[in-house]
């Protein structure tokens, strides 16, 4: 039996294939950690068509990928391929957000939403995970909104401008929510006065 790595190195891979690794990964946890491991590979194929697998895992078991998360998330920033940021950002999209902020990350998505020289879907998950930080750390939002407001919505591709109203109407629903419970609290208070 071929090893993953040869498996891997193969030039043109079905979705079908890749589909039954990430499945024999999820329930193996050796076969998991050297598909995580050859996400990093030097060669360009094996490390595209692992992480490609590693995406599928995250659809069905995001919490396999939760200790890796400070290197993808790091990969993603500074890989220079759209295909393989899309997929390591997709990863990240998928698995909870944690409770510190990933500054590097938040960064990137603010400054990745606007650039011209990113793929589409790179773009729109940008606006989706930095969305995602925002409910978390509300403090963010109002930095946020200000980033998605900004331009002509006309003026953006389909994807990015989907991306960017669903985001603003999260962040609406997050100031309302906010503001809801400042009414509540004022009114408890006027309560308690009276």
């Amino acid at each position: 039996m071929p090893s993953l790595s040869h498996t891997l190195a193969a030039t043109s891979m079905q979705r079908t294939a890749i589909g039954s690794i990430a499945l024999q990964a999820e329930n193996d946890p050796a076969l998991f950690e050297e598909l995580a491991s050859l996400a990093g590979d030097e060669d360009d194929t094996v490390a595209w068509h692992a992480a490609w697998a590693l995406e599928q895992v995250s659809r069905h078991r995001p919490e396999l990928l939760e200790r890796y998360r400070k290197e993808i998330s790091r990969r993603a920033v500074a890989e220079p391929r759209h295909g393989m940021q899309r997929l390591l950002l997709s990863i990240v999209n998928r698995m909870p957000m944690p409770a510190d902020i990933d500054t590097e990350l938040f960064d990137f998505c603010l400054e990745g939403m606007h650039s011209p020289r990113l793929s589409i879907a790179v773009r729109a998950l940008c606006i989706k995970i930095a969305c995602r930080i925002c409910v978390l750390h509300k403090p963010l939002a109002e930095e946020l909104r200000l980033h998605l407001e900004y331009g002509n919505e006309e003026s953006l591709p389909t994807g990015v401008a989907t991306a960017r109203r669903n985001a603003l109407r999260e962040l609406e629903r997050l100031r309302n929510k906010e503001k809801d419970k400042k009414g509540l609290t004022k009114q408890k208070i006027c309560f308690q006065t009276i």
